[in-house]
């Protein structure tokens, strides 16, 4: 049997234990033999995690790449937890806390509860690892399962949360209060643990909220109970984060919180809008104009092969896909073609927010039309189906290198109804073209075509305050990405603000 035959082969199985797995690409040495393991290592389809656990991987994933471990990591942990504890383990509070928040970042690192634990850190690819620590919390009557993973419920994370979360982790902390429907649940939970000085955090807290009914209603049932507590506001700052925000979902209230929290930032470090050009036509003729070197940089950044003179031919009125005989030439073209198609239809958007109509308004029309077009000659090259270019997308998707995960597929109505009802309602240009761009690729609500879109909307809310169309080079692709990943995993979108503001060039 030769080489390629036997890789083959080895696939074959391999593929089919994912498939019985229920598509975990998590695999442990003895579920393969040893030559099996030996050619997939060989070959790069296999990445060692530690010892005796693996990651199936495709081969062409290039040197430092660390999406297929990101998209992964939850997987790793269930399996890792269910083979060495079987059911008998629990996450710590916090990262419960972070389960019921809807948090969608990987974490630096896991803290497990086990009976018997050694507290010892197993490190894990790019910078992670999980702790395993003896507590009796694994098998505490108040655990869930999220995602297949045993948490604590709500309440009685929020009761064994440290003081220093409060502090440390302010907006989580908020989020997590504000998710408790009923402040019965809470009161079981106080009564039944004797949880006496959590129960003072928790009062004082909801007081800090300005949710008094709440606090009035937990500190009545426990006094009631004979329980003497001290009540404390264990957060440091004046006022809350969530003050006026009264969303359905933590997904709604987080992306509430980051526009509030972002909007004065981006003000302060964004040049003043210009104001509507006097001169529509002058402004349009600078949009069509600089087409090709969007085209080029925008593709580019997103890891396709083009040319400026590949970009100019896609464009000219004896377009034929068919000329392009090459496979990677021709979804090349294809995607050139698609941004063609869809710039058209996206000056059409600028030509009405410049005449003074509500760009907000115009973006939540009009967006899901770019979108399709962006696609649409995929479509008739019979790559896509028409049905899957509307609506959003059915799968999880993730981000490359980026430890953001964005939402799941059944968050993603009430996301976008959040993120487009914030856009509406901005009134700054500079916060629309920057919260635009960021919050939509935070949400990443599509399969493909997500930092296109996000780019055709920064650069149409910049035109609502007069500002030039702005090319994101494709040399500062590994800024911009850096950018947006401090916004999305450190809450800090000053980067992202910073570098939009520096690509931004003088109006001609």
């Amino acid at each position: 049997m030769t080489s390629n035959e036997k890789l083959n082969q080895a696939l074959r199985k391999i593929h089919k234990l994912v498939e019985s797995k229920g598509k975990v690409h998590i695999l442990q040495t003895r579920e393969m033999s040893r030559s099996d393991r030996e050619i997939l290592l060989k070959n790069r389809w296999l990445q060692e995690i530690i010892r005796g656990w693996y990651l199936l991987v495709r081969p062409d994933i290039r040197s430092g790449e660390s999406s297929a471990w990101y998209a992964s990591f939850w997987d790793f942990v269930k399996v890792y937890l269910e083979f060495h504890y079987n059911d008998k383990y629990c996450l710590s509070a916090e990262q419960s806390l972070d389960f019921h928040i809807g948090k969608t970042t990987i974490p630096k690192q896991v803290i497990i509860m086990v009976e018997k634990g050694n507290g010892i850190p197993v490190k894990l690819p790019f910078d992670t690892s999980i702790i395993v620590c003896s507590s009796k919390e694994y098998r505490a009557e108040e655990r869930v399962k999220i995602n297949d993973l045993f948490v604590m419920d709500l309440p009685y994370a929020l009761c064994k949360a440290s003081p220093s979360f409060y502090m440390l982790h302010e907006q989580d902390a908020e989020l997590a209060l504000l998710s408790i429907r009923e402040p019965s649940e809470l009161i079981h939970t106080i009564i039944k643990n004797n949880f006496v000085r959590a129960a003072g955090r928790i009062v004082g807290a909801y007081s800090f909220l300005g949710k008094n009914e709440i606090a009035d209603t937990i500190r009545n049932a426990i006094t009631d109970a004979g329980i003497v507590i001290q009540e404390q506001n264990p957060f440091k700052r004046e006022t809350p984060f969530l003050s006026g925000i009264n969303a359905k979902s933590p997904y709604q209230a987080r992306i509430e919180l980051m526009w509030s929290q972002y909007r004065n930032k981006i003000i302060s470090l964004f040049p003043n809008p210009p104001g509507l050009p006097t001169d529509s036509k002058a402004y349009l003729k600078n949009v069509e104009e600089i087409h090709t070197q969007d085209a080029y940089h925008s593709l580019s950044i997103e890891g396709y092969k083009v040319s400026i003179k590949l970009i100019q031919k896609v464009e000219s009125g004896d377009w034929n896909p068919d000329l392009f005989h090459e496979d990677s030439l021709y979804r090349n073209a294809l995607a050139a073609r698609g941004y063609y198609e869809s710039f058209l239809e996206v000056e059409k958007s600028i030509a009405q927010v410049i005449k003074g109509n509500l760009p907000g308004t115009i973006a939540k029309t009009d967006l899901p039309v770019w979108f399709r077009k962006l696609f649409s000659p995929l479509v008739e090259a019979k790559i896509h189906k028409q049905e899957d270019l509307w609506g959003y997308r059915r799968h999880q998707v993730y981000i490359r290198n980026s430890r953001h995960t964005p939402l799941s597929k059944d968050q993603l109505l009430d996301a976008m109804d959040t993120f487009y009802s914030c856009l509406i309602n901005e009134e700054h240009a500079a916060v629309r073209a920057i919260l635009g761009h960021f919050v939509f690729v935070y949400i990443h609500p599509y399969m493909d075509g997500n930092g296109r879109t996000g780019r055709f909307l920064m650069n149409v809310m910049l035109a609502s305050g007069g500002y030039p169309w702005t090319v994101i080079k494709v040399e500062n692709r590994k800024q911009y990405f850096q950018a947006l990943e401090s916004a999305s995993v450190d809450n800090d979108i000053e980067p992202f603000a910073k570098f939009i503001a520096s690509e931004l060039k003088s109006p001609s």
